[in-house]
């Protein structure tokens, strides 16, 4: 599976057993998983549809809860950093 990705748009591809977790940075602290912004029901929606990413999310939700404090000025760098469990992560795209 490919993700194309505009140019100016920074994004870490995480694969599952079950599909993807794809991490963009978005405005004003923002953090979109998968296309909707990371709520705390869509994390847990995602935990349950990607059990073995559990761990991935919950990083996630802790990097938007920065953001939301103090939004960077890179959000490619800030996601580069983003824990993540799976060594096959694809990284920042």
């Amino acid at each position: 599976m490919s993700v194309a990705v505009a140019n100016e748009v920074r994004a870490t591809v995480i694969p599952s057993q079950r599909g993807v977790l794809v991490a963009v940075g978005g405005v004003d602290g923002e953090l979109y998983v998968n296309g909707r912004a990371l709520t705390d029901q869509w994390a847990s929606q995602l935990r349950d549809d990607l059990p073995d990413l559990a761990s991935d999310v919950v990083g996630l939700q802790a990097r938007r809860a920065q953001w939301q404090d103090a939004p960077p000025t890179d959000r490619s760098v800030e996601l580069r950093g983003s824990a993540r469990t799976d060594p096959n992560c694809h990284g920042v795209h």
